[in-house]
């Protein structure tokens, strides 16, 4: 997980980030990317911070109101660097670790070629990770 910012941002030259950082800000969340650490973390914080979280409906919204200067987002690493050419930049958060966790799921007993085959690769990718 990182954080996304404008390209004009007090915490820009920062090479890393903290959930603590980026209590005076609005920060944007996308509900849909499930990372444990975070979700525990965000609703720790004091009431007033508490106001700030806003939840969105996707990417592209955290994007959008990053870029026009509202806030910070909070997504996957990945993919705020994908979106660099918006107007945003990114620096991760440094007191994770943040993961996002993805389930797959599918009935019990019906497996099929493509969903095993995705399991296989996603395991293989998982089991190579940095750590």
């Amino acid at each position: 997980m990182a954080v996304a910012m404008p390209l004009r941002f007090p915490l820009l030259d920062q090479a890393k980030l903290t959930i603590a950082e980026l209590l005076d800000y609005s920060v944007f969340r996308w509900p849909a990317e499930n990372c444990p650490l975070l979700d525990q973390r965000l609703p720790s914080l004091p009431a007033v911070s508490q106001q700030n979280i806003q939840r969105v409906s996707s990417f592209e919204m955290i994007a959008l109101w990053v870029a026009a200067g509202y806030g910070v987002g909070v997504s996957a690493q990945s993919r705020i660097e994908h979106a660099q050419g918006w107007g945003i930049h990114t620096r991760p958060l440094s007191d994770g670790p943040y993961e996002i966790v993805t389930h797959l799921q599918r009935p019990c007993g019906q497996a099929d070629v493509v969903s095993e085959r995705f399991e296989r690769r996603a395991l293989q990718v998982a089991k190579n990770a940095p750590t």
